[in-house]
């Protein structure tokens, strides 16, 4: 009896045994698929989430046209498709500015271009220095200069010559007239002051004071004459030039608001355009105060007096070159008169 409990006991021990390892079993392979999933879930997330980060870097890099490439409906998908689509509104909002950049741009270069023709435009109407105060905000240009040289020039029988030429060919003789004057302006830092028809008025110390102001308009004046008779030569019809020179004082200012003028004012001015008008043909025609001036270095004419309304009757005089031009002048016909004689002697 006692032997077939312990047989019963010891199946059933065995059984319980079984059942504990089962279970245990069973618990490690529960634990293991779990732990499995765990590990695939994190793998998986870990991934995505790695896509995902090295996708918004790029973005950050200034791609913005980076492909995120992740689908499905949880968070890292949302959250994949919200980075996409702001990606999306900042390349369009970047595209957006850059046309807005490339038209401030091209607004920006037109402006300067603009202005840049604007201040080329005022500087061919005024001087530089003046046009430069004007820039700077002086509403009233008005000086007085003690001691200036003005000049004034016209073509002889312009009228009848313009008439024989017409228009087109007029103008275009006065451009190549003046446009020759203009670049000895430059030459002898002389200032032109305005052109009337067929006159050209310069003047020597304004608005830049120059103590040579006298020597530099009868430079210039020399070179004007000179190079009127060699294109009269070369011309169909003869040009004729008379030129006046004058020393005193002026005012000089800007006149208007819109249409800017520089001009100036003064008996000085009168004179010199009163020299002009009796001067001979091609000849320039000068003043007492001129020939002062400049008796050291340059050679001059009597030309007998001129009556100046409001003055009377003063003496003038033609300008006709430096002394040194002109000794050499001299001395190279001396030596040719000298080559022709022994020629003569030799026959």
């Amino acid at each position: 009896m006692k032997g077939r409990y312990e047989t019963i006991l010891r199946a059933q021990e065995d059984y319980a045994t079984l059942l504990v390892r089962l279970n245990i079993y069973l618990a490690t392979g529960l634990f293991a698929t779990i732990l499995l999933y765990l590990l695939l879930m994190r793998s998986r997330f870990m991934v995505r989430m790695r896509k995902l980060m090295d996708a918004v870097t790029e973005i950050s890099a200034g791609k913005l046209d980076t492909e995120i490439g992740l689908s499905g409906r949880d968070e890292i998908a949302e959250l994949a498709e919200a980075v996409g689509s702001m990606a999306g509104n900042l390349s369009k909002a970047f595209e957006k500015l850059e046309e807005r950049a490339l038209v401030s741009e091209r607004t920006a270069v037109e402006l300067d271009n603009e202005r840049l023709r604007s201040e080329k435009l005022l500087h061919n109407i005024l001087p530089a220095t003046i046009a430069q105060r004007l820039q700077g905000g002086e509403a009233v240009i008005a000086e007085v200069y003690p001691e200036v040289t003005v000049f004034f020039s016209d073509i002889v029988g312009f009228t009848d010559l313009s008439a024989k030429l017409g228009p087109h060919e007029t103008v275009n003789l006065l451009n190549m007239l003046f446009e020759k004057f203009d670049e000895l302006v430059e030459k002898h830092g002389v200032e032109k002051i305005k052109t009337i028809g067929d006159s050209y008025m310069v003047v020597g110390g304004v608005p830049n004071r120059d103590p040579l102001h006298c020597q530099h308009v009868a430079e210039f004046a020399l070179e004007a004459i000179g190079f009127v008779r060699a294109f009269s030569d070369t011309y169909p019809f003869p040009i004729q030039m008379r030129m006046g020179i004058h020393t005193g004082t002026v005012a000089a200012g800007v006149l208007g608001r819109k249409k800017f003028s520089y001009d100036l004012w003064g008996d000085v001015v009168n004179v010199a355009s009163r020299f002009e008008s009796t001067s001979l043909t091609d000849r320039i025609h000068v003043s007492e105060s001129v020939r002062v001036r400049l008796s050291d270095d340059f050679i001059f004419q009597d030309a007998g007096t001129v009556d100046l309304k409001g003055k009377g009757v003063t003496a003038s005089y033609y300008l006709l070159g430096k002394k040194k031009e002109l000794a050499g002048v001299v001395e190279f016909r001396k030596q040719q008169a000298a080559t022709a004689r022994e020629a003569d002697g030799g026959k």
